[in-house]
């Protein structure tokens, strides 16, 4: 299984893409990556034989088959790579990872975004308060993990999907501060509050951005900083 030719269609500042170029640093897949500006309409071909929706990533399998969004595309290269370790066997911990990514991204995620694009002084307050009640809970999750061995990921010694999954959007936290700095005030995570109520999250994410695949896959901070102006509101 591990032959077959792909082809991966990405772009350089989408987080979403970059789970997927993650994936192929920790597997060493061979492929042929095509860089697809989302900053301008979608070309015809891509819209047609790639994906519908437009999104990046998206993988073509052997000139025929197409893998759509980015935990798909992460999965299938963990499975055809098992000795990555990205996908563990223990069936406990496998259910303990999606759940860690499906709470990063519907809970975590949302209330960072709200916290880091909201131009309303008042406002950024209150979303930073939020953010910091989604942390604490997620807290408990890192907690709570299933380790076998020892290690400074979320299931200890190993690089998982986990960590993978949500490496792109750590290494984006920064943002929380970027547009809104105070002179002389902590960031949002250097905060007494943070370091007392969120250790494991602070060492978790400190461990997964140094990870060697993910600091390859990662663009120039300020070059995120600039793309991601457009959101602030």
């Amino acid at each position: 299984m591990t032959g077959q030719n792909i082809t991966f269609y990405t772009s350089a500042y989408c987080p979403f893409a970059a789970r997927a170029a993650i994936a192929f640093e920790e597997t060493q897949h061979p492929k042929e990556s095509v860089e697809i500006d989302l900053t301008t309409a979608r070309p015809d071909w891509y819209l047609r034989d790639i994906n519908p929706y437009g999104q990046v990533p998206a993988l073509k399998v052997n000139d025929e088959h197409i893998i759509l969004e980015s935990l798909f595309v992460a999965e299938y290269l963990a499975d055809l790579h098992p000795e990555s370790g990205l996908l563990p066997k223990d069936a406990l911990q496998r259910a303990q990872l999606r759940y860690l990514i499906h709470t990063y991204g519907t809970h975590v995620h949302t209330a960072h975004f709200k916290a880091a694009y909201t131009s309303d002084a008042e406002e950024t307050v209150k979303h930073r308060a939020a953010l910091l009640v989604e942390l604490e809970k997620f807290e408990k999750l890192l907690t709570g993990a299933h380790i076998t061995e020892e290690g400074p990921y979320f299931l200890g010694k190993n690089f998982t999907l986990a960590d993978l999954a949500i490496a792109p959007f750590l290494v984006r936290f920064f943002l929380v501060d970027a547009y809104h700095r105070v002179e002389g005030a902590p960031d949002f995570l250097e905060t007494k509050e943070a370091k007392e109520k969120l250790p494991r999250f602070l060492a978790w994410k400190a461990a997964v951005e140094a990870r060697e695949s993910v600091q390859k896959t990662t663009p120039d901070l300020e070059y995120i900083k600039n793309v991601y102006k457009k959101f602030i509101k």
